[in-house]
């Protein structure tokens, strides 16, 4: 870590000291495709492609702070096009956690970052306007640097990057109900982010479950507003379910390969339904369904199906919650939780879906039941697999996140890194959290992945508004 910051300090004296010639940085060929060229105030000895080669590599820190070398670096950085090379150029980053906690002050919270190795936790920022004992991160991945939270009090949702440190307060929604989920994605085709809601309908409504969609960073215009598609007749029942099960286990949908997935509960049906996982796709804005694995078996379907129309929760029944899903490799995946399963002989197995069409599960990993593995992971009563860390198999390890009832409203909240190979466990966060109320069986998770990432966070409509109609600073 020394060496490298000594060399981020040389690169940015040199920078500096040179910033008075003239040299004109372009895209490597590779990725440029006839773009245009930024030119930028220094000067050296380096090819441009070299200084462009080392500049994606940085990490964003580091981007951050070379914007003072002078004013058309500061421009180059914030375009659209370095961005997205920045995000697409592989990087070496060590295994960081971000997690939001209360303050000592009521109606704020403050966003850490943890690593294994650091010596303490960093503070990100301070969320005043909003309330730390009901903030939620509501999915464990980022997405694509991205991170949603969810204040339940208010109720209001963010979109922070905790890289840049940059965060925004969406706009009020057009519904607000207490069963719900809600997910992140990109459309690769606007290149927008946009946050979407599932919402079930009460007894009374005309519509069982709706869909409300809000596009980040459209502009004056941004709202909340039904998706494109809208949800399809046929597939309203098992969307019903998916938020019944996703609201009631604290289960986010997962976002991969330009879709949003919900699971749906298989006790809720009696007899093996054509849906597993309901899917949202972020560009066309329509919904389609995956089918069931092949271990869904007719001893899953209760003999009573529970309805997945009306507006109750599902009660837990031990058993009925075998599965969650988890994104790896940018592909969903299906968790199967067997430690309580005499004939299972393992702990989780994940299965993955390389294709969407034909609905072909394939087992992927099994996670042994042996030595230090079965102590940590058979006590808590939920056990998530939440992402993966490496790019090859020899480097490859699965994050499993625990939770487990302490006393009153105290839980303790465990991260581990589950290493393929040597089939070893590491801790790598431990903390203890107050949740003042559940309305399900686990409360909603306060910490996710860190991802390095330079996506621009924009500011709302009403942000804006304000910011116009506040008196100049005269300091």
């Amino acid at each position: 870590m020394c060496s490298r910051k000594r060399e981020e300090d040389c690169l940015y004296h040199a920078l500096i000291s040179k910033r008075e010639g003239n040299i004109a940085i372009a895209m490597p060929s590779s990725a440029c495709n006839q773009r245009k060229k930024a030119a930028f105030s220094g000067g050296g000895s380096l090819p441009d492609e070299i200084i462009m080669e080392v500049l994606l590599r940085l990490p964003v820190k580091s981007i951050l702070r070379f914007r003072a070398v002078c004013r058309s670096w500061a421009v180059f950085f914030s375009t659209e096009q370095f961005c997205n090379l920045h995000m697409a150029t592989p990087k070496i980053a060590p295994l960081k956690l971000l997690f939001v906690s209360p303050t000592s002050r009521p109606g704020s919270t403050e966003v850490f970052s943890c690593s294994p190795s650091g010596p303490k936790d960093d503070l990100l920022f301070t969320l005043d306007s909003a309330c730390g004992n009901s903030m939620q991160v509501v999915m464990p991945a980022p997405c694509h640097g991205l991170t949603l939270l969810f204040d339940a009090v208010a109720p209001a949702y963010y979109i922070c990057n905790a890289a840049t440190r940059a965060v925004t307060r969406l706009p009020p929604f057009r519904h607000s109900v207490r069963c719900t989920s809600t997910g992140l994605g990109f459309d690769a085709w606007t290149r927008k982010y946009k946050v979407v809601r599932l919402i079930k309908g009460s007894r009374h409504d005309n519509e069982s479950v709706r869909c409300e969609v809000y596009t980040h960073g459209s502009g004056y215009g941004d709202c909340w507003r039904p998706p494109t598609g809208g949800i399809p007749f046929g597939l309203c029942r098992f969307a019903g379910a998916a938020v019944n099960n996703a609201a009631f286990f604290s289960l986010p949908p997962v976002f991969a390969n330009g879709h949003l997935h919900w699971l749906v509960q298989p006790s809720l049906f009696s007899k093996k339904p054509r849906a597993a996982v309901i899917s949202f796709s972020l560009a066309e804005e329509t919904f389609s369904f995956v089918g069931p694995p092949p271990f869904w078996t007719s001893e899953m379907y209760s003999s009573t199906p529970l309805s997945a129309s009306g507006p109750e929760f599902v009660p837990f029944c031990p058993g009925t919650l075998g599965e969650h899903l988890v994104q790896i490799d940018n592909q969903p995946c299906m968790v199967r939780d067997l430690r309580y399963n005499r004939n299972g002989g393992c702990i989780l197995e994940i299965w993955k879906l390389p294709d969407r069409s034909s609905c072909a599960w394939s087992l992927n990993h099994r996670i042994s039941l042996l030595g230090r593995v079965a102590t940590d992971l058979r006590q808590p009563k939920v056990v998530r697999v939440i992402g993966s860390t490496g790019t090859s198999m020899s480097t490859k390890k699965i994050l499993i996140a625990t939770s487990m009832h302490k006393i009153c409203d105290k839980f303790q909240k465990k991260v581990y890194t589950y290493d393929l190979n040597s089939e070893s466990l590491e801790t790598i966060l431990s903390i203890t959290e107050a949740h003042a109320s559940l309305e399900g069986m686990n409360p909603s998770s306060r910490f996710s992945l860190f991802e390095e990432s330079l996506a621009p966070v924009h500011e709302t409509v009403e942000e804006i508004k304000l910011s116009t109609t506040l008196p100049p600073n005269r300091n």
